[in-house]
């Protein structure tokens, strides 16, 4: 099987990891002065995110398909002390930067800049449903090269789609959305976590506009279902395959 260009914060053995490449030089906006310091724990969780990056892993040059998929290191609270609709604005912020970013370094990492996707999990499934529906074209008058970019994804990835427990869409999709691929496990939202009526919502307002898109359900994983845990692929547990769901169905999109 050939390899995305994966620009999201998983590695694999075939994947060489470059440095954490921040999305703006110096200060992003909205800078939050005087925060705690970034931590990073054991398991790799990263807290106090001030600076938003993405870590660029390449397959071999033999295995690349020209496709890739945005995973974000953005800013969250803590430390930013923002109600949830400002919390939304900020990581839109960092998503859409992120998209510009790899768009205009695309011909540098051989990437397709008409191939570049954004997948997230729990809160992270928030902020790619987020940009797939508040996206923009770009602004061709800016100085800055990156900005002139669309920040709009090829496609976008939920997992375990999550917004404060709600059981309906806040999302307003628009006709030229994105592809829309998500996974979700039936028993999530029973005890916290993410009630699976919000993702049939997505799916029924994208399938009402004529927007592509395909949701995989399973009966277990809770709201654990997107973990790529090691010895879940290895065992072949059944929510660890959605990867492979995920190409075989944008290899069957049309190509546009």
């Amino acid at each position: 099987m050939k390899l995305l260009c994966c620009l999201w914060l998983f590695s694999a053995a075939v994947l060489v990891a470059a440095e954490s490449i921040p999305l703006w030089p110096g200060k992003p906006p909205q800078f939050l002065e005087n925060a705690p310091a970034e931590i990073q724990e054991e398991r790799g969780t990263i807290r106090n995110v001030t600076v938003p990056a993405i870590t660029l892993f390449l397959p071999p040059a033999e295995k690349r398909t020209g496709m890739a998929i945005i995973g974000l290191k953005y800013r969250l609270r803590p430390p930013h002390k923002l109600d949830n609709a400002g919390i939304q604005a900020l990581t839109l912020l960092d998503a859409k930067r992120a998209v510009r970013l790899v768009r205009h370094r695309a011909k540098e990492w051989g990437i397709d800049p008409k191939q570049v996707g954004i997948a997230g999990y729990s809160a992270g499934g928030n902020l790619s449903m987020n940009l797939a529906a508040n996206f923009d074209r770009g602004d061709a008058q800016s100085p800055d090269p990156i900005e002139r970019e669309s920040s709009r994804p090829d496609f976008a990835v939920g997992l375990a789609t999550w917004h404060w427990r709600q059981k309906e869409s806040p999302f307003v999709f628009q006709k030229d959305t994105p592809p829309v691929f998500l996974v979700h496990a039936s028993n999530d939202g029973i005890q916290g976590g993410a009630p699976i009526e919000m993702p049939q919502d997505i799916k029924a307002d994208l399938e009402k506009i004529g927007v592509p898109v395909r949701m995989e359900v399973f009966d277990e994983g809770a709201h654990g279902v997107g973990n790529l845990i090691p010895q879940r692929v290895k065992n072949g547990y059944p929510p660890a395959k959605w990867p492979e769901l995920l190409l075989e169905w944008l290899q069957s999109l049309p190509k546009t």
